[in-house]
């Protein structure tokens, strides 16, 4: 008996050994597709096929996902820079497949709105819209001050738009915001608030001379204001910038009244403003452009007595009134420094001086603020 049972043993301890050399061991094969790149902050598909059932478990940043399957499909959430993932495959055998794979998150803008906390009625204002260089660019900048859309311009990579506080503007708070959206249509709101202080000046009393006023007319404002109105309704044909240097002063002498200064021509007369800044020199000399653009009018008038418009693009006019001479014709081109004209007193004029303005959308600004700079501030 005792022989008999040596022979099974052996038979059984074959059979055994001949089944553990038979299990499977073969780690699943797992075939993976993900995008290299894609934009971060979206969604992205991850898809995953495996030669047999696995449990799977797929991790990603701070994400962690099992699934029992052959095929899975997962979307995730793209984040920002180069972030691995881990897929790890384990067979019904416990066999296991780790892959690892990296995609690349594009960032998203990262902008900055730059805009000057306070400005006094007058006062021009750059808004300026900044973003740091990952990669993606914008596509559409939508920029609003005070509820009205404002047109933008690029100035050395970045986006900027110009406005001006209107002379008369009361006090409070003025909105600005700024829509930002990427090549994948990803979009970034930006919000400041620029506020509007106290106009300072006082008023000034002018009690200019019966002989003096009667050069205001109705069919000299009407006569000016239209050749303003046409300079203006061309303003779209320059929507950038014709300008790469600072703004210039156009001609020497004394200051004698400044900007947006709150005047009557008469006692107990009615308060206008002072759109411009005069500067008084003897009859003859020289007025010089104080940056490049063209010329929109040059011409005399009335009051203004001999004008020159020069659009500078984007929106920006200076006006030079008074003139004995006109040096230019509508039309030209003229450069920062050339001489366009030669300071006279024409028009509503009391002695040899230039009034001289500089507009933004028409409203008029301090000119000395542009004095030295290619943007205002």
């Amino acid at each position: 008996m005792r022989r008999l049972l040596i022979p099974i043993v052996v038979f059984i301890a074959l059979v055994a050994g001949l089944a553990v050399s038979k299990r499977d061991t073969t780690p699943p094969k797992v075939y993976i597709q993900a995008p290299e790149k894609v934009p971060a902050d979206l969604p992205f598909d991850l898809k995953m096929s495996a030669d047999e059932p696995v449990t799977y478990t797929v991790k990603y940043a701070d994400l962690e996902l099992s699934e029992v399957s052959q095929e899975y499909n997962v979307s995730l959430l793209a984040r920002s820079g180069a972030v691995p993932i881990e897929v790890t495959a384990i067979d019904a055998a416990e066999n296991q497949s780790t892959y690892q794979l990296v995609v690349y998150g594009i960032p998203s803008l990262q902008p900055s709105l730059q805009v000057k906390s306070s400005a006094i009625p007058g006062e021009p204002v750059a808004v300026v819209v900044g973003w740091d260089s990952t990669g993606v660019q914008p596509t559409t900048v939508s920029l609003q001050i005070a509820g009205e859309s404002h047109s933008v311009f690029m100035s050395e990579g970045k986006m900027v738009s110009l406005w001006a506080v209107p002379l008369g503007q009361s006090a409070g708070f003025i909105p600005v915001s700024v829509t930002l959206n990427d090549e994948y249509n990803r979009e970034v709101n930006l919000q400041a608030s620029l506020e509007i202080l106290e106009d300072p000046r006082q008023v000034e009393e002018l009690n200019l001379s019966s002989d003096t006023l009667q050069v205001i007319t109705p069919e000299g404002r009407e006569l000016e204001q239209q050749a303003l109105d046409t300079a203006y309704a061309q303003s779209a044909n320059h929507p950038f910038p014709q300008w790469t240097e600072a703004f210039m002063q156009p001609a020497d002498g004394r200051f004698t009244s400044p900007f947006g200064l709150p005047r009557r021509y008469t006692a107990g007369g009615n308060i206008s403003y002072h759109f411009g800044t005069d500067i008084a020199s003897p009859e003859g000399t020289a007025i010089y452009a104080t940056n490049t653009g063209r010329v929109m009018v040059a011409d005399f008038y009335p009051i203004k007595g001999g004008l020159v418009v020069i659009d500078h693009g984007a929106s920006v006019y200076s006006l030079y009134f008074h003139q004995s001479k006109i040096l230019v014709k509508v039309g030209d081109t003229v450069s920062r420094g050339q001489q366009v004209g030669e300071i006279g007193t024409t028009g509503l004029s009391t002695g040899p001086h230039l009034h001289w303005e500089m507009r933004v959308n028409q409203v008029a600004t301090d000119p000395m603020s542009w004095v030295g700079r290619v943007l205002p501030e």
